[in-house]
């Protein structure tokens, strides 16, 4: 079934995804089909002075590994989607009901809202990623997905993990049975062991590691948090056009004060993406937009029955994904 309807009646929640969402040439469809796309990573580049537009269009696993590289390259990729898809659909696309992003993918947001300029996030973006990418240095840092158990024993392996094997929380939850550990890369081993060893065959539990390159949503990141404050303290957003899914809480909210904040907290506090899912679908709003790169959180809003989500930017061209009457 089309989503065009509930695009057209502003029936719907517009998501940008966060870190360790980029692929190889994950810009190259959208730039050849829309110049709108185009042009957005080309103001990323001006903006942060790294090599974007060929990087997002034609960049390989290797280039795009650094979060230097991956996190505004992810970003920008992000909004050439957005973009792109008010040139395809023009004055058949309302605004939607909720702007939401996880994680990094909330600078995204933000600018999308109409909260914050392009180029201030992007510069935001590429700081934050260089004073993370330093942290991971100093201090080896994993993330991993594990799906097919209920966040509370996850949290209960991170606790358990022994302290001189380090430190390892609940990084993200991302669906009723979907978290992300996140913590020194040792502790986070530890508990991905954990979770292999209660996999069975009647209730089987997936493990995958991220490639994220940090140790995002964890105390590793409290000396990020230190460095950055000052620059988010003084971003000045505005209050957005649509309400703006909080990461730290999984609540909506218009209020500039709580979408800065949000973007401090959620360095070292977890995602709370099912109860944002769970905001957006429980207010009646059922379509979910994924502007990729790939289909991160359209899979994720999947994981809720009563969700319809829509991804933008993976293998289908977006004509296809959204066609036109």
């Amino acid at each position: 079934m089309t989503p065009l309807p509930a695009l057209a009646a502003g029936r719907y929640a517009l998501v940008f995804p966060g870190a360790g969402s980029h692929l190889p040439a994950m810009a190259r469809r959208l730039c050849r089909a829309f110049p709108a796309a185009v042009e957005v990573l080309e103001r990323a580049e001006k903006a942060v002075g790294l090599d974007l537009a060929r990087l997002c269009r034609a960049g390989t696993a290797p280039e795009l590994a650094p979060p230097e590289i991956s996190h505004p390259a992810v970003v920008a990729t992000a909004l050439a989607g957005s973009a792109a898809l008010r040139a395809h659909l023009g004055d058949r696309l309302a605004p939607p009901a909720f702007i939401g992003g996880h994680s990094l993918g909330h600078f995204a947001a933000l600018v999308a809202a109409e909260s914050i300029a392009f180029e201030e996030a992007l510069v935001l973006v590429a700081r934050r990623a260089r004073l993370m990418a330093e942290q991971s240095r100093l201090r080896p840092a994993l993330m991993a997905s594990i799906s097919g158990v209920a966040p509370g024993r996850v949290a209960e392996w991170c606790a358990d993990c022994p302290a001189g094997v380090g430190t390892a929380v609940v990084g993200c939850l991302n669906g009723p049975r979907q978290t992300v550990v996140s913590g020194d890369e040792a502790a986070v081993c530890w508990v991905t062991a954990r979770a292999a060893e209660a996999s069975a065959a009647d209730d089987p539990v997936s493990v995958r590691k991220l490639t994220a390159g940090v140790a995002s949503h964890s105390p590793l990141m409290a000396p990020v948090q230190e460095e950055l404050a000052p620059a988010l303290e003084a971003l000045g957003p505005v209050a957005p056009a649509v309400p703006v899914l909080l990461n730290s809480t999984g609540r909506p909210s218009t209020a500039p004060g709580e979408l800065r904040t949000d973007l401090l907290r959620q360095l070292s506090a977890p995602v709370r993406w099912n109860e944002a899912m769970r905001a957006v679908l429980d207010s009646g709003v059922e379509t979910v937009v994924d502007t990729g790169p790939g289909q991160v959180l359209s899979k994720a809003a999947g994981l809720h029955p009563d969700a319809a989500p829509v991804a933008l930017n993976f293998m289908q061209p977006l004509e296809k994904v959204v066609p036109l009457p």
